[in-house]
C-alpha cells in the first residue's frame, strides 16, 4: 500500500446518488474538490454541498466522458464491470460496493489544522472502525497538546 496526499484540486466523479454518495460527498467536501454526481435518480438528501448534477445512467456513458475526472467513486451496485476495467487502466477508481475492483482505497481521514491522520483497516472492510481510530488519535493529540 502506498498512502498518498493529493496536493492539487481534484475533479471527482461520484456514480450514484444514494447513501454511499452522501457519505463520499461529505468526505470530499472537506478537501478542495470539484465534485460531479451522475445518477438516474436523485431522491436521497445530499445536503447543501456544492456539486454538479448530471442525470444519466452510468451504463450509457461513453468512456470519453470520464477523461475530465481525476478520482472516480462508483457508489452503485454494478451489474457490468466492463467500464470499470477500462477506467482503472488510467484513472483512480474506487468501487464502494466491491473494493477488489478498485485501484485505490480512500481511508478515513481527520485533521486538526496541524496534522492529518488517515486510517484504513488492512484485513477487513470496516470504515466505522477506521474512523473511530482516526477520531481517537486526533482527540489524543489535542489532549497531549494541552499538557
Amino acid at each position: 500500500m502506498l498512502p498518498i496526499v493529493l496536493t492539487k484540486k481534484q475533479k471527482a466523479l461520484i456514480i450514484g446518488a444514494g447513501r454511499a454518495c452522501a457519505i463520499k460527498l461529505k468526505v470530499l467536501s472537506r478537501i478542495e474538490c470539484d465534485i460531479t454526481i451522475v445518477s438516474n435518480v436523485f431522491e436521497y438528501d445530499l445536503g447543501d454541498i456544492l456539486f454538479t448534477k448530471i442525470q444519466k445512467d452510468f451504463y450509457n456513458l461513453e468512456e470519453s466522458f470520464f477523461e475530465q475526472f481525476d478520482l472516480i467513486y462508483i457508489g452503485i451496485e454494478l451489474q457490468d464491470t466492463t467500464m470499470v476495467k477500462k477506467l482503472i487502466k488510467n484513472k483512480l477508481v474506487n468501487v464502494l460496493s466491491n473494493p477488489n475492483l478498485s485501484n485505490f482505497i480512500h481511508p478515513c481521514t481527520r485533521d486538526d489544522d496541524d496534522i492529518l491522520v488517515s486510517v484504513n483497516n488492512l484485513n477487513e472492510r470496516n470504515p466505522k472502525k477506521a474512523c473511530r481510530w482516526a477520531d481517537n488519535f486526533i482527540k489524543f493529540k489535542k489532549e497531549a497538546d494541552i499538557c
